[in-house]
């Protein structure tokens, strides 16, 4: 039987969780924030397991609600569906997915792996990169891992590239120690041709596969250039070098299935929904800065974009100049290597640098449009929408996790 609130009465919600990664962090500021709005929520966080005697207290301490927030165990999740008051899901483990789970019939939050794989592959076609790798999660059952290699492969084939080297599985060894698999994909890496764009699914796994390049000896980002997800600055800065990231916004899903949550508090009766984490941009650091061109004279050119697209007098006679060829030259052989026409490409650089500048600065867009190279403000605010889908100020607010509601 679910105990409900009365109007007015304060709701006690309970966070079960043993762990805080930097996703789920984000998560719960989306959840505090619906809390702080439309609240307020008495909120206790059970951090230590066993949680049993917990869960078959609740109904004594007055618990209303509770926020699965943990790869909690069938038997776990058992007991969470059997306490008799409102559930949501934030973490999943790998069964999950799976309808004899005991959590599977409530609203939950999923990462939009599809999204992530094509923004991934993207990234790397943008760079012109021809061979591409991918290196799953260490437990090859993990779904999102699955989904985002899935992804992934997909967009490349659509791009004609239909040859992805994949890392094979791990054995229960490797699943639990680094060391004892780390030798196995060191050689994998020097097998590898090269230059090579590869994705990891995360950035725990892009870390290890930063350091079994360092161990190889294979040049980062020069042979094999290195993405993960998350966007976890504590991974990211850490790692030699330092890691290209794909940022989520985990907060909106946060903050909307609280407001599920809330309204099976107040009693309605609601379908399972999933709230899914969007991918925002991709963060680039020292493992992916590097464009895989066999055309060194292109090459030269895009490095010369590159250095001067901020200057709004930038002309394609420039960049022909640092090439050493004639205009008509460097755009045939431009689009020939790139896929893009100059300006296109200096367009590009530029837009990319807008939309770093907005999530990592205050200042206002005339500014970072004059910054950029580009003189009218209204032009660069259809530019950007037409490109990306979205205003610049919608963006902002998307990257710095402003827009729960």
């Amino acid at each position: 039987m679910v105990r409900l609130k009365k109007n007015g009465e304060t709701p006690h919600v309970v966070i079960l969780t043993s762990t805080l990664v930097k996703g789920l962090r984000d998560m719960l500021q989306g959840v505090l924030q619906y809390a702080q709005e439309h609240g307020p929520w008495r909120i206790y966080q059970q951090e230590k397991r066993p949680w049993t005697y917990r869960l078959q207290d609740l109904k004594q301490w007055g618990c209303d609600g509770i926020i699965a927030a943990d790869y909690h165990s069938v038997e776990e999740a058992r007991l969470i569906a059997g306490a008799g008051v409102p559930v949501v899901v934030l973490l999943q483990p790998h069964p999950m997915r799976q309808r004899a789970y005991p959590l599977f019939r409530y609203p939950c939050v999923v990462w939009n792996s599809d999204a992530i794989g094509r923004m991934a592959a993207d990234y790397f076609l943008e760079r012109h990169y021809t061979q591409f790798a991918f290196v799953g999660d260490t437990h090859p059952e993990t779904y999102w891992s699955v989904d985002r290699e899935r992804s992934f492969r997909a967009a490349l084939r659509a791009a004609g590239h239909r040859v992805c080297h994949v890392y094979g599985a791990c054995s229960a060894k490797e699943q639990r120690d680094w060391a004892v698999e780390r030798p196995r994909m060191e050689s994998w890496l020097k097998s590898l041709p090269t230059p090579l764009a590869l994705f990891a699914p995360n950035d725990r796994r892009g870390k290890q596969v930063l350091d079994a390049c360092m161990d190889a000896g294979v040049s980062v980002p020069d042979e094999v250039a290195v993405l993960g997800v998350d966007n976890d600055e504590w991974i990211c800065e850490a790692s030699v070098p330092t890691l290209s990231s794909i940022q989520c916004d985990p907060r909106p899903a946060g903050y909307r299935i609280a407001g599920h949550l809330d309204r099976l508090m107040k009693g309605e009766r609601l379908k399972k929904r999933e709230y899914r984490v969007e991918p925002i941009r991709v963060v680039t650091r020292q493992s992916t800065e590097w464009t895989a061109i066999a055309d060194q004279k292109m090459a030269c050119a895009l490095r010369f974009i590159q250095v001067n697209a901020h200057n709004s007098n930038l002309r394609v006679t420039d960049i022909a100049k640092s090439a050493g060829l004639s205009r008509r030259a460097t755009e045939i052989r431009f689009k020939n290597a790139t896929g893009r026409t100059v300006r296109e490409e200096v367009e590009h650089v530029r837009l990319e640098r807008i939309r770093s500048m907005l999530a990592e600065t205050d200042l206002k867009i005339g500014e970072i449009a004059l910054q950029c190279g580009i003189v009218c403000e209204t032009h660069l605010g259809r530019i950007f929408r037409k490109r990306y889908g979205t205003t610049m100020g919608q963006f902002r607010a998307a990257v710095r996790g402003q827009n729960g509601g």
